[in-house]
């Protein structure tokens, strides 16, 4: 069992990328993204953790910077996260963390629980497999201006945040997001302009919650990779068809 007061450091990996979580007995854990090591924290320190924990208004993310006060990077660290279950998750399917438990059912005011038993905490040290994301190249963003600045999912007219307003009406409708149409950790490729497309925040981040209890190999049936080719969700079998919107 480990406890966050025995943390020494976080800071940038030896690696190259991602951050080191060095404990005082010199033992590592690699993380390759910053949102995903608050969300371990809290794991770590409580057992369990939901969205709830890292969203506006949550005292945990204080709890544990005073905990670490002084041994990680300034700015590593949101106040609060405003997709918070996305750190959980990225756990799982990013940091290759696969022990870590969604059980069906469990939820934190009305949010999915994520559990990391006692137990497991020394295979956190484990080497694993990461499902690393590539930035995106100047050929990739040329391929993104291709595209219409449509949502593929629901046909909302999208745009740059740095366009949109504060005081915007249905900001998420209009923030654009780039997705990969079937998701790296399930071997997209990122690479291939066939995998890419663009929606609006809300529509990727409603899909990312359906892809994260999707288990099937079966992307090219989903409406959510593919709204050319089904109006399908493939994993819950529901027709979207009222949802979408011809672009």
């Amino acid at each position: 069992m480990i406890y966050i007061e025995e943390i020494a450091v976080i800071k940038k990996s030896a690696k190259g990328s991602g951050y080191d979580i060095i404990f005082n007995d010199g033992r590592i854990i690699w993380m390759t993204k910053a949102r995903t090591i608050i969300a371990l924290l809290v794991l770590i320190k409580y057992g369990e953790g939901s969205e709830s924990d890292l969203a506006k208004g949550s005292s945990k993310i204080l709890e544990i910077k005073q905990i670490l006060h002084g041994k990680y990077p300034e700015k590593l660290f949101k106040d609060y996260y405003s997709d918070a279950n996305k750190p959980f998750s990225e756990l799982w399917n990013e940091e290759g963390f696969v022990w870590i438990r969604q059980p069906s059912g469990l939820r934190i005011n009305r949010s999915q629980t994520y559990v990391l038993a006692q137990e497991d905490h020394d295979k956190l040290f484990l080497p694993v497999r990461k499902a690393l994301r590539r930035s995106l190249l100047k050929d990739h963003l040329d391929i993104i201006q291709r595209l219409p600045n449509r949502c593929n999912l629901c046909g909302a007219k999208i745009t740059r945040d740095c366009d949109i307003k504060t005081n915007s009406f249905s900001r998420d409708r209009l923030r654009r997001r780039i997705d990969h149409r079937i998701p790296v950790e399930k071997g997209g490729d990122s690479e291939s302009e066939e995998n890419f497309q663009l929606l609006c925040f809300y529509c990727n981040k409603s899909k990312w919650q359906i892809c994260n209890i999707c288990d099937q190999p079966h992307c090219e049936q989903c409406v959510l990779a593919f709204s050319e080719r089904t109006t399908e969700v493939f994993p819950t079998g529901e027709d979207i068809t009222d949802r979408m919107q011809s672009v």
